[in-house]
């Protein structure tokens, strides 16, 4: 789906311990260190959760758009939000997906390149 590694890049970026971003999140320490361990997926809503308690963006989370460091939404009063819909969310995980899928074909091939 996307890189557990920029959940990880966020929560130290914010300076937050394992146990203070799962608090934030509503989820046990245990079953934060598993996910960001990689030995679980984030639900959508743990994900909706995420992009509107740190106001981080979308787009970064799960595609990465704007480099390795967190992308927060700028927001200098509450006018300026930034919302996305639920399908918009939606297409966003279908492209993520799509990406991820394309990364471990080419792996698969060169793989098989190495072989030959």
């Amino acid at each position: 789906m996307f890189e557990i590694i920029r959940i990880k890049r966020l929560r130290e970026n914010l300076n937050l311990s394992e146990t203070q971003f799962a608090k934030k999140i509503g989820v046990s320490q245990a079953t934060y260190n598993r996910l960001e361990k990689g030995s679980g997926n984030f639900t959508a809503d743990a994900i909706s959760q995420i992009v509107a308690i740190f106001e981080v963006s979308p787009y970064w989370l799960l595609l990465g758009e704007g480099g390795e460091e967190p992308v927060f939404l700028k927001q200098s009063n509450t006018n300026d939000q930034i919302t996305i819909t639920k399908d918009e969310f939606i297409e966003l995980q279908r492209k993520a997906l799509r990406q991820e899928d394309r990364i471990r074909e080419l792996e698969r091939e060169v793989e098989e390149l190495k072989k030959n």
